[in-house]
């Protein structure tokens, strides 16, 4: 059960966030246009971090010998989803994207948490 949770946990970080954000950001679509311009973000920061979402996506997936990488990935995620939410709360944006962020940021704790929690206890995940 807990092995379906962390699949599914990090699948979720892995497609909405990094790659489908990832892909967002880079296009600069409409939507991210809005956000950066309410934000006060310069556009290419949203392109740069787009790249930076989809090489961390990528690798959550690298295998369990590279943890040591993929650790750097579980981190860059927080921060992203840590100064995203800041960024909001900053703008006086809506409680929906104050909290959509930290809602991630859960998701990612969690993943982080039943990962770490098979490989001390040697499960297979």
């Amino acid at each position: 059960m807990l092995r379906k949770v962390y699949i599914i946990s990090t699948l979720i970080v892995v497609i909405i966030a990094g790659f489908v954000g990832g892909a967002v950001d880079i296009l600069l679509l409409d939507s991210v246009i809005k956000i950066a311009n309410d934000l006060g973000y310069p556009l290419y920061f949203f392109t740069a971090l787009g790249v930076l979402k989809i090489i961390g996506a990528a690798m959550l997936l690298l295998p369990s010998k590279l943890d040591r990488i993929r650790d750097l990935a579980y981190a860059g995620f927080t921060l992203d989803f840590l100064f995203a939410s800041y960024s909001h709360y900053s703008s006086n944006s809506s409680l929906g994207e104050i909290i959509i962020p930290l809602v991630f940021l859960v998701i990612l704790i969690i993943s982080f948490l039943l990962r770490n929690k098979a490989s001390l206890f040697n499960s297979e995940v």
